[in-house]
């Protein structure tokens, strides 16, 4: 059955590894007859949220009162069925443009608009070798997925990839294959 996924990307490096990584799902996933959005957010200026609950009070496409930016964003979330997140660990959790276009859901919370992400999954990679710097971006996967309801199919991370071009043609090959299979 062919699903509805919205792709996250958070790298900010064009060619960086978290790039390649979204590249190899979203290839995947195509090929497996899914509907595919990517929005790369690393490579926009989304503006955190200020708690002013004004969403879509000046209109249908004005998701926020305060950035233009999310509005381009925000239909794509009442469109997805299923999340993936794919974005480089920074200090152990999102980048900062992932982390404020997650904050900005709440304005369809807020307003009540169509939520219907079912699923979510995040890949993720850093330079940090050790397993246990990964744990709080899984955590907050998990809480978050929880908290909205959403089936959390879990993680993909590789450790130890800094440099562009660090990430091993395996991973690459792997994430295809989930993409397929998702």
């Amino acid at each position: 059955m062919s699903k509805k996924i919205l792709v996250l990307t958070g790298g900010a490096r064009h060619g960086g590894n978290s790039q390649l990584m979204a590249d190899a799902f979203v290839k995947g996933a195509k090929a497996a007859g899914h509907e595919v959005v990517r929005y790369d957010a690393g490579f926009k200026d989304i503006k955190g949220c200020i708690f002013c609950e004004t969403c879509y009070q000046l209109g249908e496409n004005k998701a926020c009162s305060h950035d233009d930016v999310f509005n381009e964003l925000a239909p794509y979330y009442e469109w997805a069925e299923s999340l993936v997140i794919v974005t480089p660990l920074y200090w152990y959790t999102y980048t900062a443009q992932i982390k404020a276009a997650l904050d900005k859901y709440y304005a369809l919370m807020v307003a009540k608009r169509p939520q219907p992400i079912q699923e979510a999954y995040l890949i993720t990679c850093g330079a940090g070798k050790d397993d246990y710097k990964y744990d709080a971006i899984i955590n907050t996967h998990q809480l978050i997925a929880k908290d909205r309801g959403w089936n959390n199919l879990g993680c993909y991370h590789v450790n130890g990839v800094f440099h562009k071009g660090d990430l091993a043609d395996k991973y690459l090959k792997e994430l295809e294959e989930i993409g397929k299979g998702f």
